[in-house]
């Protein structure tokens, strides 16, 4: 029997399409092309490293470098297995230093490192020697970055000349980078692995051979990012804070963290929640109406975060609040908060300081915790507050009242330390302190546990100390209602 020419034609078109078809180990699954497609509007990448971390009856992660063409995402090179955090992978936002989980999200790849002298291709590269660290000291201002040895203060740092085979090659991930958020975690590298089904510490790691392989195929001129996470991990990363908006938040806190341009920090579970934001237009124009920024103040604008978060209040019942705090401080005071929530320690309100035209006694006198307000220290003009930096927090300021030494007074209270001692000092010269607010009186005596009390021991104060802020209530004088952190550990020298 005759064949027509088309007949003979289409079948070997189809012959060539079934080399080429489901079976081809270059063909994408489909999950990960509709997550590519999802992602198409927000990313100018023409490179992409996809890591699939795979699903509980599929766990093995693979890697798929992809490349944009005229027809649409395609993959370049053949799938590789990967490995992952020992602990999994984070959602998105919520990696946090030390948790041993991989960040997901979508990171861009600028550079790569490692032992040997060079590798071929375009990439940018740099062979690393004894001296390159990389700082995982959450509490150092070089938290997260590549440094010399010699050159920082750093409690704790990774060896980029490791003894064994680990980053003899390595493509650094920018991960938790401008701003550098403390305790997101740091040093996210792609790697070479210590074994096949070898976890890591929250890195990705493959063989040797295949990463020399990415390292030379990834261009700058491209773009390259690396995507990683399931689909609907991959859609919140690029949705931001709007995709994970609780129900019963207000209208006014969801249009305002809706505005934030970038979403820093997240936790959520067990019926918390807290994001944190670049801070949103309407809330900068409101703060520099109200006096609570002004442009003399010693942090701008774009260095604060806006951060709405739950908490216990006196009635038992879960209400939301909101701060804004130093960027860079952004997850401490959410992770720190998280861990008073689950204590259940209960607080008054949560308003901004804006609310009380940046009146900070106003603000202490309805018993309102506050964190940013750019304002000089009392009794001391012309010396700026940690909370003008977004580095501190007052906590039910009624409950925990600040014994303050008036400037007649500092020469006479010289030698006294401790609440006790400051506390019978005071009540022998009234004319030489000040409680604030002046309703907290009662609250000086320490004695008893009273709900909405700091105390050491509790949650919500252990849990800001282990991230190292200092309580005021440890001071000669105290102020037990305010907890801060160091303004020369934000920012380099």
């Amino acid at each position: 029997m005759k064949q027509s020419w088309w007949s003979i034609a289409t079948g070997c078109i189809f012959a060539v399409l079934s080399l080429a078809g489901c079976g081809s180990r270059m063909e994408l699954p489909r999950h990960i092309g509709a997550s590519l497609n999802g992602i198409a509007a927000t990313t100018d990448s023409r490179q992409l490293l996809y890591v699939d971390p795979g699903t509980p009856g599929r766990p093995q992660a693979f890697l798929y470098p992809v490349q944009h063409t005229l027809t649409g995402w395609e993959q370049a090179l053949p799938q590789v297995p990967v490995n992952l955090g020992r602990n999994g992978v984070a959602p998105p936002f919520e990696k946090r230093e030390g948790d041993g989980r991989t960040p997901s999200g979508i990171f861009p790849l600028t550079r790569a490192f490692g032992s040997v002298p060079a590798v071929t291709g375009s990439f940018p590269y740099r062979q690393v020697d004894a001296q390159d660290l990389w700082v995982d000291d959450a509490q150092s201002p070089d938290y997260n970055r590549w440094v010399v040895r010699g050159a920082t203060n750093a409690s704790s740092f990774e060896e980029l000349l490791r003894p064994d085979p680990l980053y003899r090659y390595a493509i650094a991930v920018d991960y938790n980078s401008e701003p550098v958020v403390r305790g997101m975690g740091s040093a996210i590298f792609i790697h070479v692995e210590r074994a096949p089904g070898a976890g890591t510490a929250g890195c990705v790691s493959m063989p040797e051979a295949e990463l020399v392989q990415v390292m030379q195929w990834l261009d700058p001129a491209k773009r390259p990012q690396v995507v990683i996470g399931a689909p609907s991990a991959v859609t919140v990363a690029a949705d931001g804070v709007k995709s994970v908006l609780p129900a019963d938040l207000s209208p006014v806190l969801k249009q305002r963290l809706s505005a934030g341009a970038r979403l820093l920090a997240l936790r959520q579970g067990s019926g918390f929640f807290a994001a944190a934001v670049t801070l949103p237009p309407e809330v900068a124009a409101r703060m520099q109406e109200k006096g609570g920024w002004r442009p003399e103040c010693p942090v701008p604008l774009q260095e604060l975060a806006y951060l709405v978060t739950s908490f216990w209040g006196f009635d038992g019942v879960r209400h939301y609040g909101e701060l804004v705090v130093h960027q860079a401080l952004a997850a401490f005071f959410m992770d720190a908060l998280q861990h008073g929530y689950n204590g259940r320690f209960p607080i008054e309100r949560m308003e901004l300081i804006d609310a009380f035209d940046a009146d900070d006694f106003r603000s202490m006198a309805a018993n309102n915790s506050s964190a940013f307000n750019c304002r000089e220290v009392p009794g001391r003009a012309g010396v700026f507050s940690r909370h003008s930096y977004g580095a501190a927090l007052d906590i039910n300021p009624l409950q925990n009242p600040y014994l303050m030494l008036e400037e007649a007074g500092r020469e006479k209270g010289a030698r006294v330390y401790g609440g006790a001692a400051a506390l019978e000092f005071c009540l022998g010269n009234p004319a030489l302190c000040r409680v604030l607010p002046a309703a907290s009186a009662p609250y000086l005596a320490r004695n008893e546990r009273l709900p909405g009390m700091l105390q050491p021991g509790d949650p919500l104060l252990a849990a800001f100390k282990e991230r190292g802020f200092t309580w005021g209530g440890s001071w000669r004088f105290p102020d037990y209602q305010h907890i801060e952190f160091d303004p020369a550990k934000l920012t380099l020298p």
